[in-house]
């Protein structure tokens, strides 16, 4: 709502036409991987989302605990070796409006890896931290099994980062719909 009005008043100081910023707004389909919700099955809403900085992090995290959902699962694929080192205690404060959190490997987008700087790393700090409970888990596949098992319906599950981390709501998806088909079997 804030980002719309600031474009009308930004329109109307461009002296366009009313008529015309109405139209661009009611054409506007959002910015891609920003809280992009993929599907609601079994009552779990899936959502993913770009954030890879704690800034956004804690500011897509704010926005989702408005929305009222009864609790909100986050599987976070840190991206680049460096942000992470860089900014571990960041990281390790930026999610404590999560009610669980699963920490990837780190997307290394071309970087090379620094010893002492793993996913494993980034949730054992965030654990030191006390606000959130944080589980590393290498794989895909096991987060999906995790988020899924932990999930119920009101709940959200958010995927966030800006690697890979976007292919995982679709396994979310196929797992949460194959577990409410067999539970109606």
């Amino acid at each position: 709502m804030l980002n719309a009005t600031a474009a009308i008043a930004v329109g109307i100081g461009l002296d366009i036409p009313v008529p015309h910023i109405q139209e661009a707004l009611e054409n506007f389909s959002g910015v891609d991987r920003r809280f992009r919700v993929s599907g609601h099955p079994a009552g779990v809403t899936v959502i993913d989302d770009y954030g890879h900085h704690p800034t956004e992090i804690r500011a897509t995290l704010a926005a989702a605990k408005q929305c009222g959902y009864r609790k909100i699962h986050v599987i976070f694929q840190p991206h680049r070796y460096t942000r992470t080192r860089d900014l571990m205690d960041e990281f390790a404060s930026a999610f404590s409006d999560a009610d669980s959190l699963l920490v990837l490997d780190i997307y290394p987008a071309s970087e090379q890896p620094i010893e002492g700087i793993t996913g494993e790393t980034l949730a054992g700090r965030i654990r030191g931290k006390g606000q959130t409970s944080a589980t590393y888990l290498s794989s895909f596949e096991d987060a999906v099994a995790a988020a899924t098992a932990n999930a119920h319906e009101g709940d959200m599950i958010l995927t966030l980062g800006a690697g890979s981390v976007s292919q995982i709501g679709a396994m979310i998806l196929e797992r949460l719909q194959a577990s409410h088909v067999s539970t109606f079997k």
